[in-house]
């Protein structure tokens, strides 16, 4: 299934690059005229009702494989849930817009709502969306005064197109992104959207890090890759001093610039971002090393990073094209359901040069360094998207003899 005015990624495995590729039904779902690397996007039309599209690879032997692509109408025309805070929230200023879309206070009412047109434009009245609140953090209902709130509620869009539900912020809740889905159930089209939920003392929001765990899971028995990973802090008093403990070998960044290894960072704001990294090691041992945040008032926040080596022996070293390591794992913590922000490098060996590299997701980038062998693999965890616990992707690999490898990226 594709849905309409959405881009879709296809990864290829197998056979001999270069490849090709050829629609069925061009006009509905063009086709780039040439595929760099071993994967390729679409992005196809609008449609009115369900229309089934063949695409036909073919490598550089003349060996063909198909799929068939499903259009499907794309009816959340904004391509987002619009949410509105509560009037006076004390927490919706420390809102990061490149990270959740609102940020609520626990037991805080908001509303979310989206807009259904069909691929003409014309508003879609009467049409039944299911909202639903897929982690802890939020909870639904019909409107502000239910007597019930759950995790699952539907609606009827309004003579505008327009479906709206209560969105409560769940009183309990530590400081955490919550993720919610709008769907329309004739269509089957659906959003994704991440808002922040904080905690509350004495009616501000507490100083709190998210997530609490994180760091990376590597293949190779006392190898450790370079990983970079994402850090928010919310509440207290801006702003805020992060550190490490003593002799810690990590390294802090501001989303800027990078510190001197052990040395410490400032982040300005409520909402803002810290980054942790380790460098490439090859004689790595399992550590979980403490990160601290301390505002303005004195007040301090953990979090931990850790760094977990592999048990797999290293192959030795061929001609053959390889990509190494095989899988690279980055750590959500017990409370999350997503990674943050995360960056980590991959390295080509054998085969010939020079290479391409691609993604099976589309949000996930894949740079390949100056050196020509390494590969800086990244994503961001946005407001829309957050790669989720136990998801995949493939890092693809093309050499100039047409030779394919994948390894594999993990949230886990």
């Amino acid at each position: 299934m594709a849905f309409g005015n959405t881009p879709n990624t296809i990864g290829i495995t197998g056979g001999k690059g270069p490849f090709t590729v050829k629609s069925s039904d061009n006009t509905l779902v063009p086709v780039p005229a040439t595929i760099a690397g071993a994967s390729f996007v679409i992005v196809p039309k609008n449609v009115l009702t369900a229309a089934p599209v063949t695409l036909t690879v073919t490598d550089a032997l003349g060996a063909t494989s198909a799929v068939v692509a499903t259009v499907t109408p794309a009816t959340i025309a904004s391509n987002v849930i619009q949410i509105t805070p509560a009037a006076n929230s004390i927490c919706a200023p420390e809102n990061n817009a490149a990270i959740t879309a609102a940020t609520l206070c626990a037991g805080e009412v908001a509303s979310a709502s989206v807009t259904l047109k069909d691929a003409n434009g014309a508003v879609l009245a009467n049409r039944e969306v299911r909202f639903e609140a897929l982690t802890f953090g939020a909870t639904m209902a019909a409107t502000a005064n239910s007597q019930f709130f759950s995790r699952i509620v539907t609606v009827n869009t309004n003579s505008n197109g327009i479906a709206t539900v209560a969105l409560r912020a769940d009183v309990e809740v530590t400081s955490e992104a919550a993720f919610l889905r709008a769907t329309d159930t004739v269509s089957t089209h659906r959003i994704d959207t991440w808002i922040t939920v904080l905690k509350q003392t004495d009616n501000k929001s507490a100083l709190s890090v998210v997530p609490t765990t994180g760091g990376q899971f590597s293949y190779y028995a006392s190898e450790c890759p370079a990983v970079t990973r994402e850090y928010g802090v919310n509440g207290g008093t801006a702003p805020y001093a992060v550190s490490l403990a003593s002799g810690s070998t990590l390294i802090l960044g501001d989303g800027t610039t990078q510190a001197s290894p052990g040395a410490g960072v400032t982040v300005a704001r409520a909402g803002g971002r810290f980054t942790v990294s380790n460098a490439a090691s090859t004689t790595c041992s399992a550590t979980s090393s403490i990160v601290t945040v301390t505002d303005a008032t004195g007040a301090t926040a953990t979090a931990s990073h850790a760094i977990t080596p592999g048990s797999a022996t290293r192959p030795a070293a061929t001609a053959d094209l390889a990509l190494s390591p095989p899988s690279l794992s980055m750590s959500a913590d017990l409370v999350s359901t997503y990674c943050t922000s995360s960056s980590g490098r991959f390295t080509i060996s054998g085969g010939t040069a020079p290479y391409i590299a691609t993604s099976s997701i589309p949000q996930i980038s894949t740079v390949i360094a100056a050196d020509g062998v390494n590969i800086d693999v990244g994503f961001v965890s946005d407001g829309k998207w957050k790669m989720l616990k136990g998801q995949s992707a493939s890092i693809l690999v093309l050499d100039s003899a047409g030779k394919v490898i994948t390894a594999v990226l993990n949230c886990s």
